[in-house]
């Protein structure tokens, strides 16, 4: 039988196909509850618009392009009120908006991308003709990348009124997404996907107490959560339990991974696909010590591909998709449905995945992504940026201070209103089934990482090109195990990167 769990009221805000609470199995009084919790919130706009200019736009209306649903529920839910949505967000939408509204003299509106293709080719055709038909937008970071890179986005230091510097602006994205000192897009508060497509992992409660096993809060707490950790914890568990001879989905892992998790690993335990030197150049990580980073990943490659561990999520040639698949049943569903029935103790996730989770009778908890090794500095959550949204003006924009005001507006109004239903009243004050999981939670938010190798997809034709160097991991765990070729692959690809990576930064240096 299914119940009613928090995580369900946390990640309806997100999803663009439920109408109201009641639909994700929650009452309306529920709902209102929190709503008010979201209105009554005190915003004091003296502090909030601290550092903007005292202006009045005259009712003029200021449009924000963003996705729309041809991703499902990566769709945008973030600018304006929908009839999709539930009454806790739209209560925090309304908030936010009128803040904004009535401090500055406009109208939040917001136009839906049919595709991303299509919000790609209006920033782009914008640029060329401009028709103000749009004051700013959020594409996905792939997309917003591509933009910069062409010349359709205004540097944020052109825009008069964006102060990056402030806290509602994610300041590991901050440090994260400029190029030779230049930032083109940004991601904060209001960017409520971005949080939802941060990985992590979760985990069974009733399999750890079955099994005897250390409770992974305990473990994460006292920083012991490593590789290695996860590898002991899901070595005992993983069985042929059907009565049908060979594994399937229908059997009981230790570990479920996606092969994006892969990077989202590599990422975890403390390295970097390309970083940056003094002066914000990028460089290609990897190639400074390529057998450190052989190394580490090897342990994650003998992981991924060990059968008396882990089942592969995602891997069409791998017993756990091939059998899922015979039986009519999507492989997301299916490893959804292993940790909900006890048949998985660890599986990996962008936080949006527990949406369909929460639906079931399941004691589960989250984790943030293991470390290499106990001494590392800290975890670190890597962001799935494929459809993690970020904030961008159009290069041709004709009022660039009344652009970079508004949008500077909304990303501070977010933390109090939008940020603050998504994570303090939901997420924390709600809480995920346990106490823990708020410090969990915690973990993984503040200490979000973005790789330009991941976003620009240098050495492929895009992100999803497995020769890409954001992609090529995946590809290697993901070959059906026959072999670690990490050094070979990234010796035959790092010329094609090094050349996508110096011409993007030739056009950043102009």
């Amino acid at each position: 039988m299914k119940k009613i769990t928090r995580i369900v009221s946390l990640l309806c805000l997100l999803a663009m196909a439920v109408t109201a609470l009641a639909s994700c199995g929650g009452g309306e009084d529920a709902s209102s509850s929190v709503a008010e919790s979201v209105v009554s919130e005190t915003v004091s706009e003296a502090k909030l618009f601290d550092g903007l200019p005292d202006v009045k736009y005259d009712g003029e209306d200021f449009v924000v392009l963003v996705p729309g649903e041809s991703h499902g529920i990566y769709a945008s839910c973030e600018v304006v009120e929908s009839d999709n949505y539930t009454l806790t967000l739209n209560e925090a939408l309304a908030n936010r908006n009128q803040l904004v509204e009535e401090r500055f003299g406009v109208k939040i509106k917001e136009e839906r991308a049919s595709s991303v293709d299509e919000l790609v080719n209006l920033v782009r055709n914008e640029t060329m003709a401009p028709t103000g038909a749009f004051d700013a937008a959020t594409p996905y970071i792939p997309n917003a990348a591509m933009l910069a890179a062409d010349g359709s986005l205004y540097e944020f230091s052109d825009l008069p009124n964006i102060d990056l510097s402030k806290p509602c602006w994610d300041q590991n994205g901050v440090k994260s997404l400029s190029i030779c000192g230049k930032t083109y897009f940004a991601t904060g508060d209001m960017n409520l996907i971005a949080f939802a497509c941060t990985h992590a992992l979760v985990f069974n409660k009733d399999l750890v107490k079955q099994f005897g096993l250390e409770s992974p809060y305990t473990v994460v707490e006292e920083k012991r959560w490593t590789i290695d950790k996860l590898r002991e914890m899901a070595s005992s568990i993983t069985a042929d339990i059907d009565g049908v001879a060979g594994m399937s989905y229908k059997d009981r892992y230790g570990f479920l991974v996606n092969q994006n998790y892969v990077t989202s690993m590599f990422i975890g335990a403390g390295q970097q696909l390309v970083a940056k030197d003094g002066d914000d150049v990028p460089y290609i990580a990897l190639l400074q010590n390529t057998t450190t980073a052989a190394t580490i990943f090897s342990k994650i490659f003998d992981l991924v591909n060990d059968p008396t561990i882990t089942g592969k999520i995602d891997d069409m040639s791998g017993d756990y998709y091939k059998s899922a698949s015979s039986n009519g049943v999507n492989c997301w569903d299916a490893a959804t449905q292993s940790v909900a029935n006890k048949l998985a103790l660890f599986r990996s996730m962008a936080i949006i995945d527990v949406i369909d989770l929460g639906e079931y009778d399941c004691n589960f908890g989250i984790l943030p992504t293991p470390m290499l090794e106990v001494t590392q500095d800290n975890y670190r959550s890597f962001v799935s940026t494929i459809y993690a949204t970020a904030f961008c003006v159009p290069s041709s924009h004709e009022d660039p201070e009344k652009a970079s005001t508004i949008v500077q507006a909304l990303c501070e109004a977010s933390t109090d209103t939008t940020k603050h239903a998504y994570y303090d009243i939901i997420l924390k004050g709600r809480k995920i089934q346990d106490d823990e999981s708020e410090g969990m939670l915690d973990i993984i938010f503040n200490n979000r990482v973005y790789d330009l190798g991941v976003i620009y997809g240098w050495g492929g034709a895009n992100q999803y090109d497995t020769n890409s160097i954001g992609n090529f991991m995946n590809a290697i765990a993901f070959n059906g195990g026959q072999s670690m070729t990490f050094a070979s692959t990234l010796e035959s690809i790092s010329g094609k990167i090094q050349s996508d990576l110096e011409e993007d930064i030739a056009y950043f240096k102009k």
